[in-house]
């Protein structure tokens, strides 16, 4: 018997290993692919489906379930696509989020940047160390993603468990970044179901929002504080914790500026891996910044392989969905798409995230549904983001939660019914600024 579990667990990470290695490949050949000289796309999403194989025995019956109902309703529209005499975009299975899966792996390698010796300093207390806390989460977070969440939880909650007010501020912050971060897999989704958006243009338009709804989040955990958040304990923040991010932040712009031609997914992926090499060689020399590296690799990303799953699969769903539409013949509740119009379909999204459906989900259904009326592309990826960063907060099942409840405990749907007031102010100060941005376009058109 334990000749046979010694099998077994080798097996297993052999599968794991295999899998690390064709994700690295290809997530440097979609960055390859993004500057326009590379190779093709689709020999990134050959290696992205051949990882995914490798890794579909870890997934949970609920992620299984999920892709297999996405892939299903793909191949049903497209089924219907040929009946209609209609042409499939088949490649689409190769592309459509292959860029996109190849950052995320990209980015994933920053968290070894965040990892905390876990500091013997005093933390600091009122309002001021809830204020730089929040800001303090949403840079970090904004970088180095979820990361920046638990390393800070864990160093304000007593014994390492933070109470519900100090999660709850976290968490809002972080998802905040949703609106702007290059690094967030919000703009990155938004990006690409949004072809033509603007980045930078985004960027800007994120980033002052975000900085609308971090007031809201701290000022709605103060009014429900007992004693106004005189005693809430925050996170030492030194401008040097700032100091990665700024510099990703810098290189990003000048990547942008310089390469114009590169899609942003490159610049990104580029950025992070040039960062984290020179960061770790710097801090532990070449041997073994290489050694961590390649633990890095073969330990995090097949744990990625329900984010994996989960995009290709919607790359199925997304593929098939647009062929049935590019037939004509599809009910549209709208003849254009304007301020009111982003409005509902950003409450819907909303709505959708808080009875528990994907933000991407979303996203490529309102992505392809709305394709025939060629909405303004920033102005619809502003919607998107948005979704992500409210409805994220919104909803029991986001990762955020369900990671949340893992951790520390805190059942996800405390945190999901503690964020409504929140999700209630983001979302008016959202439509607001959609109207703003929109006037905006208009005038700058």
């Amino acid at each position: 018997m334990p000749r046979m579990d010694s099998r077994f667990t080798k097996k297993v990470l052999n599968r794991r290993s295999l899998a690390a290695i064709l994700l690295t490949l290809m997530s440097l050949l979609a960055a390859l692919s993004g500057t326009g000289d590379g190779p093709p796309m689709w020999w990134a999403g050959i290696t992205a489906w051949l990882a995914a194989i490798m890794l579909w025995p870890q997934l949970t019956d609920a992620q299984r379930r999920l892709a297999l109902l996405l892939a299903g309703i793909g191949l049903v529209a497209a089924v219907a696509t040929l009946i209609r005499g209609g042409r499939l975009a088949w490649m689409g299975l190769l592309t459509q989020n292959t860029a996109l899966l190849g950052m995320l792996v990209a980015v994933s390698f920053l968290q070894l940047l965040g990892r905390s010796e876990g500091a013997s300093e005093e933390l600091p207390k009122g309002k001021l160390a809830l204020w730089r806390t929040a800001v303090g989460v949403h840079l970090l977070g904004a970088v180095i993603n979820l990361s920046a969440l638990f390393i800070m939880a864990d160093r304000i909650g007593s014994n390492g468990k933070p109470r519900i007010e100090q999660i709850a501020l976290l968490s809002r912050a972080y998802l905040a970044a949703a609106l702007w971060s290059p690094f967030f897999a919000a703009t990155a989704v938004a990006l690409t179901y949004a072809p033509g958006a603007n980045p930078l243009g985004l960027m800007a338009a994120g980033v002052t929002l975000a900085a609308v709804l971090i007031c809201l989040a701290g000022y709605d955990i103060i009014r429900s504080s007992p004693d106004h958040a005189d005693n809430f304990v925050g996170y030492p923040m030194h401008l040097d914790a700032l100091a990665i991010p700024g510099v990703l932040a810098v290189l990003v712009g000048l990547g942008h500026w310089i390469f114009p031609g590169w899609a942003m997914l490159s610049i990104v992926s580029f950025a992070s891996l040039l960062v984290v090499v020179f960061a770790m060689m710097c801090r532990q020399g070449p041997w073994q910044a290489s050694r961590s590296m390649i633990e890095q690799a073969t330990a995090r990303l097949p744990n990625m392989s329900g984010e994996l799953v989960l995009f290709l699969a919607a790359g199925c769903f997304a593929s098939g969905l647009s062929s049935l539409i590019g037939t004509g013949g599809i009910w549209m509740p709208f003849t254009q798409f304007g301020v009111v119009e982003a409005a509902i379909v950003l409450a819907s999204m909303i709505l959708l995230a808080a009875v528990g459906v994907h933000a991407v989900i979303s996203i490529t259904m309102a992505a392809t549904w709305l394709a025939p009326l060629h909405p303004q592309p920033t102005l619809l990826a502003l919607v998107f983001v948005q979704s992500w960063a409210i409805g994220l907060a919104a909803g029991p099942t986001s990762g955020t939660n369900i990671t949340i409840q893992g951790k520390y405990g805190i059942p996800a749907m405390t945190m999901a019914r503690g964020n409504i007031r929140y999700c209630l102010q983001a979302y008016g100060a959202a439509v607001i600024w959609l109207g703003i941005i929109s006037l905006c376009l208009r005038v700058f058109a």
